[in-house]
């Protein structure tokens, strides 16, 4: 009874403390993923294309999509009704990360007699924590949500499939093993690839949670070998045979493979450091300035974290018989990180990857009660100072989360409080400086991007630059605006990143709808052109550098300048080929008169463009009935 009431308890403390940020805004990338979902709405573009916006099935990510969908059909497309959502899936995730906790604690002998209490706790723990605000209150990470809750699902599986084999039930367990697991883990993997973790986290229970007695034989041998042996050969394969498919992308980054792989090190710690001891002011979107390990000495604490996380797991194997849940946990933690902060080419730092990987270290923590020995005490009994204990944290974390829930009602308050605390990261100065512009509130811009322009960092100090172009056009002041921009050109940096790209865009509806003078269009483009030629090294399939050819093409061609603006087109197209790279490619070729060029840029268009994808259908109508036109009229009278 007392381990529902703690749950209940803990589900309805969480949806209070999270109500008054249902009503913030959308954040970051909000926007550019749930656009789709919009036009949906207003029925300019098919179901089918709302919940596949990439051509790739797993890149798509229409579980996601759909709930999206569904979402919206519900409780519309506002932002509050995406974060309640968001929070309804919070909830479930607590009372299924709960199922499977329960699970595990039966299976450690210590600590059987108390599993579903722990269960509870660790879930009310789990709900409450204001590591979580960072994911519930972001209306796009419902992708993680999802991904999370199908995974729990799915170890929860495995767990009773264990018990079942155990109790020669072979099978329910096989049925559970090789056709529930699996339809969980794709699905959590078509909400975001971090699912495919599943297996990995059923080795390490079955490391410590069922010895050579409980009668695994060959039917456990076989879920291994399927669904994690030939898996992980597959991606040593690619690794070794076609590495660019899965590692193309650090040409977009500033990091190497070997800096980022360093870096993880220090940011596994300093998640466990938040999980554990949560500093709020620190907590946030804006941790783009995470610093990079360019070695083991560099930043000094790199290897010491190296060797934190080391002495951790060792310690863990050497505990795994007297404390079995605390190498449970502890791997459960490492493991669930394993895409997101492994090789692959992505941003360093995210609060939203503990999402998941929480439920592992408290499941650690929590393991560790079988190292206490039994004792009395003259007031309370040990359970019941434990629940106080652990009541205790709950309210603090509560009380945590509400403060941080109220703070994300206003993009001003997330965005200042961010720079405050994060005064090198970018995101957190240009989102200050948005807000302003919006507000007309100039000086709080400026003084933003002055901040960025102080950096040590020389990005932070071009984009500060280029920035602030930006907005000396919008205010109508730019004497100051022709000497930034060739500073932002001299940098000379060897890689674009979405950064400049995004600048790149900015400006050119900027100079297409203002004045800038004295900065003349042509400065512009010279000073974009120059950014771009400084990455010469980088290749042009990297997207920062091709969306920024894009950019720059269009404003090639708004200053007549044709040629120019084919070159960049048809490098932006060869790099990218995405549908509006096609699309503007051939209309330079049919302002050129080059009818054979805009021939073949609208067939090769046509290939890429998917039968449901109505705008993409239209424009693609569009070009044909252009070039119909244009051989009508190349027709003798």
């Amino acid at each position: 009874m007392l381990p529902r009431v703690v749950l209940l308890l803990a589900l309805l403390a969480t949806a209070a403390v999270y109500w008054t940020g249902l009503h913030g805004p959308f954040l970051l990338d909000d926007p550019g993923n749930l656009e789709i979902i919009r036009l949906w709405l207003t029925g300019k573009v098919w179901l089918t294309e709302a919940i596949l916006p990439q051509p790739s099935l797993i890149y798509s990510r229409p579980v996601a999509m759909a709930s999206f969908v569904l979402n919206a059909l519900v409780f519309g497309d506002s932002g509050f009704g995406f974060k309640l959502g968001n929070l309804l899936v919070h909830l479930v995730c607590g009372l299924v990360g709960y199922a499977m906790l329960r699970r595990a604690l039966w299976l450690d002998a210590r600590l059987a007699p108390h599993a579903s209490l722990l269960a509870a706790l660790i879930a009310a723990i789990w709900l409450l924590h204001p590591l979580q605000v960072s994911t519930v209150l972001y209306a796009v990470q419902r992708m993680a949500q999802l991904s999370a809750l199908f995974t729990l699902a799915a170890v929860w599986v495995f767990l009773v499939a264990r018990q079942q084999l155990a109790a020669g039930r072979t099978r329910a367990a096989q049925f559970n093993l090789f056709v529930s697991f699996p339809a969980l883990v794709m699905l959590g993997v078509l909400s975001k690839q971090n699912a495919a973790v599943a297996p990995a986290i059923c080795l390490a229970l079955e490391l410590v949670y069922f010895d050579k007695n409980t009668r695994p034989g060959a039917t456990a041998r076989n879920f291994f070998t399927v669904f994690l042996a030939l898996p992980a050969l597959a991606v040593a394969g690619i690794l070794l045979l076609a590495p660019r498919s899965l590692l193309a992308t650090y040409d977009e980054w500033d990091f190497t493979l070997a800096e980022r792989l360093l870096t993880q090190s220090r940011a596994l710690v300093d998640y466990m450091g938040m999980l554990l001891l949560p500093r709020g002011p620190q907590m946030g979107l804006y941790t783009d300035d995470f610093a990079v390990s360019h070695g083991l000495f560099s930043p000094p604490s790199t290897l010491w974290c190296i060797l934190v996380l080391a002495g951790i797991s060792v310690l863990a194997v050497v505990l795994r018989k007297r404390a079995p849940s605390v190498f449970a946990g502890w791997f459960f933690f490492l493991v669930a990180h394993f895409v997101e902060s492994g090789f692959l080419p992505l941003e360093l730092y995210y609060e939203h990857r503990n999402y998941l990987p929480a439920f592992g270290l408290f499941l650690a923590v929590a393991g560790l009660l079988a190292l206490v020995p039994a004792f009395k005490t003259n007031m309370l009994a040990p359970r019941k100072l434990g629940l106080l204990a652990v009541g205790g944290l709950a309210l603090v974390f509560a009380l945590a989360t509400h403060g941080r829930a109220l703070v994300w009602r206003d993009i001003g308050t997330i965005a200042q409080l961010g720079a405050a605390t994060h005064p090198e990261s970018m995101r957190a100065q240009f989102d200050v400086s948005y807000w302003a512009v919006w507000r007309k509130d100039y000086p709080t811009a400026i003084a933003a991007m002055n901040r960025l322009m102080a950096s040590e960092n020389p990005r932070n100090r071009q984009m500060g630059q280029l920035s602030l172009v930006a907005i000396n056009c919008t205010r109508g002041e730019n004497a100051d605006s022709p000497a930034l921009l060739r500073q932002a050109a001299s940098a000379n940096l060897p890689r674009l990143t979405v950064y400049e790209s995004q600048a790149f865009g900015r400006m050119q509806i900027i100079s297409d709808t203002q004045d800038c003078s004295p900065l003349t269009r042509g400065e512009i483009i010279d000073a974009f052109q120059q950014i771009v030629d400084s990455a010469a090294s980088q290749p042009e399939s990297a997207s920062p550098k091709y969306a920024a050819r894009y950019y720059l093409a269009n404003l090639y061609a708004s200053n007549g300048q044709w040629q120019d603006a084919r070159k960049n087109i048809e490098l932006a197209w060869h790099g990218g080929r995405d549908l509006k790279t096609g699309a503007f490619l051939a209309k330079v070729c049919l302002h050129e008169g080059d009818l054979e060029c805009m021939q073949q840029a609208i067939s090769e268009v046509e290939k890429i463009v998917r039968p449901y994808e109505k705008s993409g259908m239209a424009e693609l109508a569009d070009l044909k009935q252009l070039l119909a036109e244009e051989h009508g009229k190349a027709l003798p009278k």
